[in-house]
């Protein structure tokens, strides 16, 4: 079971992208969405790791296909996707890891080749879990105690090799503390809301100084006397 907070690495080796936004797992999305910053290591990532010699920029944005002669065994050119995600144990987290076969679909077969499209695309703040990491898994929905379960789907998997994988637990000290979006404690927010306040008063008592300082200026409406308008009015 796990909480919404997750971090994507790639295996091998193990590249760390933390990330602090909100997750979500939603059957409804057909790709894995990553927000930009950890999108863009991933594909950074997938480019050193991968053995291919160069790809077209179009890839990995989605508007661009990659085609490979069937012959070539395309799954050892790139490596795993894993994605660490935090247990109701706050002390604990767990890793999901698909393989190349679940983030690189099929799209058109011609003679000896066959194109694929990058099925992980860019978010603008959010990680979102997809279609595309869920085919490997069987995903239990607890709204009752909201949480999340994750398990190995006995159908994603291509001659006889596993498409996806499961490890864990591992320590909160080694993975999920990078994980937490540190919050200030209760006193540091009273610390802070004191002395904005006291900021405030300061400035408004010099705003009150300066007005009374200021010299009042008025015109010079005259003598009022017996001839004037105003008491010629009152002894009418």
């Amino acid at each position: 079971m796990v909480e919404k907070q997750a971090h994507i690495i790639t295996d091998p080796p193990p590249y760390l992208i933390y990330n602090t936004d909100k997750a979500f797992v939603d059957s409804g999305t057909t790709l894995l969405r990553l927000p930009i910053n950890v999108f863009k290591a991933v594909v950074d990532a997938i480019t050193l790791n991968s053995k291919i010699d160069s790809f077209s920029p179009g890839f990995w944005d989605g508007t661009k296909l990659a085609c490979w002669k069937k012959s070539e065994n395309l799954w050892k050119l790139f490596p795993k996707l894993s994605i660490y995600l935090r247990a109701t144990n706050i002390s604990q987290s767990f890793r999901i890891t698909i393989l190349p076969l679940l983030y690189l679909q099929p799209v058109t077969d011609v003679d000896d080749m066959v194109c694929f499209r990058f099925c992980v695309t860019s978010s603008a703040n959010s990680l979102v879990i997809g279609a595309t990491v869920m085919e490997g898994f069987y995903v239990v929905f607890d709204r009752a105690q909201k949480r999340l379960g994750f398990a190995l789907s006995s159908c994603a998997v291509s001659d006889g090799e596993a498409l996806s994988e499961i490890a864990g637990p591992f320590s909160v000290a080694d993975v999920a503390a990078d994980c937490t979006v540190r919050v200030p404690k209760e006193p540091v927010l009273w610390m802070i809301s004191y002395a904005l306040v006291a900021v405030c008063a300061l400035i408004l008592i010099s705003l009150l100084l300066l007005l009374l300082l200021l010299p009042c200026r008025h015109r010079d409406r005259g003598e009022i006397t017996d001839e004037s308008s105003l008491v010629r009015h009152r002894i009418k």
